[in-house]
């Protein structure tokens, strides 16, 4: 008769049980100090998207501390354009957005009239209640409520945005830092492996600021590049509201899968006043740009995929959204391959016995 468990065998099980324990600590530690844990996550996040760039200005015999001042000088520049000038007026459509509602709710509530009479005629007995079809009033109640909730949390509004504005500043201090030492970083990580694994670890480190770096610096520019063309295009067809279109349309293609169905959605309901010309050519634009960037810029500027299988994407996309929000949509995706990667490095070669994985090849 066989041993059911070998001193091998316990000796595996006990790790995956310390591997667990020790994960299960880390997030309940994290979970008391969300503020730095956001800070180094954001700063991390910075340096993997400029790292890529940084690299380039490397290898054109750019010293690093300059490479990293130049890219850094350049995100400054972006940032103060859309602080002084792109923001301002994207507000002001907004603003205008927002003053044109009446008018959008007045049409609105035409149309349900005119389809409480279309039933009226065919069905008879049917009445729809009179405080459905006074949308007008609705919205002009809902828009009140706003207002009074917004002034009754202008403190709060104020520390969120101090807040804000201190995490960001020292995401960029330590993203800065990150790029300053990723060698030491790089000999640190992999000194938390065996002697006999620093090599693996190293790949490991490199493979993960592919991802993160090659995936964050490519969306952006594509997202960029993406809401720029399209404001310029509905602008030149004379949309109102082109540029408040572009930056919302920057942020949904962001967002895999759920982003642009939503701008979609946004660019029908804005359009809708300038007639059903505008309606269909802000559609059609906002249909088309997106499957250029998705053939021709994601391929040229974010190379070849991370890797995840599109139900994979799906998953990620959903479950980062359902548990993180936002920031969970966008980050969905790498964070897939990056589990992807740190199952094929260790859980791999640990269901196979310690048999050493073979060499990865690059991941863009």
């Amino acid at each position: 008769m066989q041993n059911a468990l070998g001193p091998i065998d316990w000796r595996r099980i006990l790790q995956a049980l310390g591997f667990v324990a020790l994960a299960i600590a880390a997030l309940v530690f994290a979970a008391h100090i969300p503020r730095t844990i956001t800070i180094f996550v954001i700063g991390a996040f910075i340096a993997s998207a400029a790292h890529p760039i940084v690299a380039l200005l490397e290898r054109r015999r750019i010293g690093r501390p300059f490479a990293i001042a130049i890219v850094y000088l350049v995100l400054i520049s972006i940032a103060a354009l859309c602080a002084f000038l792109i923001i301002p007026l994207t507000f002001v459509q907004a603003q205008a957005l927002v003053n044109n509602l009446p008018t959008y709710l007045q049409g609105f509530q035409e149309w349900l009239l005119g389809v409480q009479g279309a039933i009226q005629r065919h069905f008879p007995s049917v009445n729809l209640p009179a405080q459905l079809l006074n949308v007008k009033q609705i919205g002009s109640d809902r828009l009140a409520g706003m207002f009074n909730a917004g002034l009754s949390s202008i403190a709060s509004i104020a520390l969120n945005i101090a807040t804000a504005a201190f995490i960001t500043v020292s995401s960029l201090i330590l993203s800065i830092f990150f790029l300053l030492n990723h060698r030491r970083l790089g000999e640190g990580f992999a000194a938390m492996f065996p002697a006999k694994r620093h090599d693996e670890a190293r790949m490991l480190a490199t493979e993960i600021v592919q991802i993160f770096g090659g995936y964050i610096a490519g969306q952006v520019i594509v997202s960029a590049i993406t809401g720029v063309v399209i404001a310029i295009l509905t602008a030149i067809f004379g949309f109102k509201f082109a540029l408040f279109l572009g930056l919302i349309s920057a942020i949904g293609y962001a967002i895999p899968i759920v982003g642009m169905i939503a701008v979609q959605i946004i660019g029908l309901a804005i359009a809708a006043p300038q007639g059903l010309g505008m309606v269909i050519t802000v559609e059609v634009i906002l249909f088309v740009i997106p499957r250029f960037s998705d053939n021709v810029l994601v391929p040229k500027i974010m190379g070849s995929s991370v890797g995840v299988s599109p139900i994979g994407v799906m998953f990620a996309v959903f479950a980062g959204g359902e548990l993180f929000g936002l920031p969970g949509l966008i980050l969905g995706i790498p964070a897939a391959a990056l589990v992807k990667l740190l199952w094929r490095y260790f859980a791999v070669p640990w269901l196979r016995g310690g048999v050493e994985i073979e060499k990865p090849g690059s991941v863009g």
